[in-house]
């Protein structure tokens, strides 16, 4: 876990710089396909809070897909995360190997399965998604439709012909906010919210560089509700990220 208390008051002021600069920055090109960020983060995790919230403001940046992956591993130090999974602290486990890292840690946001930082060092992810906006040609057209009565939504790919290879197609449930009391733990007594909390997240199907339809039913396991659903093409083994898109489910 890093240590960032002597650095907190010059992250926090930098992220109310970035929310303010935000929209107008120019960091987002709408006509491009967007760049996924995957946070991997704990409530029980004393350096989290203020990745937390750059979340948030990429959350709302154009041209970005922004998702809160909670990992399990923090959970033993008085302090059950509600959102930690397996499959976060599994999918952060890949992005390691793939990466030749030997360890893991909070808060690492990884940028299009390819590029990563702590994530409260906002110049740095900055700097990482321009670097994927300039290579946004290399990337497969993904979109998603539906009626809103309906009970599940399409998600359409653009056959590239075999030149990105194969790829899995990932299904990602998440919620746009979450505030939490937390009572125990590093950060006892603090109140946090989250935003674009993945709650699920199963491999649906193989993308082979044709034309492509899907199915994306609007509840998850066990008929669970969530505010939004997002498709990832991504290689294997925690590879690139080179499609995504997302939809709101109410």
């Amino acid at each position: 876990m890093l240590g960032i208390a002597k650095t907190a008051a010059r992250t926090l002021a930098a992220l109310a710089l970035a929310a303010a600069l935000a929209p107008a920055g120019g960091l987002a090109d709408t006509a491009k396909p967007p760049v996924v960020v995957e946070l991997f983060t704990s409530q029980g995790c004393y350096s989290c809070p203020p990745a937390d919230k750059f979340l948030g403001v990429l959350a709302q940046r154009p041209g970005v897909i922004a998702l809160s992956f909670h990992v399990d591993y923090w959970n033993y130090l008085g302090w059950r995360d509600p959102f930690s999974s397996a499959e976060a602290t599994k999918r952060q486990h890949e992005y390691a190997s793939a990466m030749r890292r030997r360890t893991v840690y909070t808060p690492q946001m990884v940028v299009d399965g390819k590029l990563q930082g702590i994530g409260s060092y906002t110049g740095v992810i900055d700097g990482h998604i321009r670097l994927r906006q300039q290579a946004a040609d290399d990337r497969v057209a993904v979109s998603i439709s539906g009626d809103a009565n309906a009970e599940s939504l399409t998600a359409a790919l653009k056959g590239d012909g075999g030149r990105t290879g194969d790829c899995a197609i990932w299904l990602v449930y998440f919620d746009k906010q979450h505030t939490t009391e937390i009572p125990r733990g590093e950060n006892a007594g603090k109140t946090l919210t989250y935003y674009n909390v993945v709650r699920e997240i199963r491999r649906v199907a193989e993308y082979r560089g044709t034309d492509l339809e899907i199915d994306l039913p609007r509840t998850g396991a066990k008929g669970a509700r969530y505010d939004r659903a997002a498709i990832l093409v991504q290689e294997p083994e925690g590879g690139r990220i080179v499609g995504a898109a997302w939809a709101p489910l109410k």
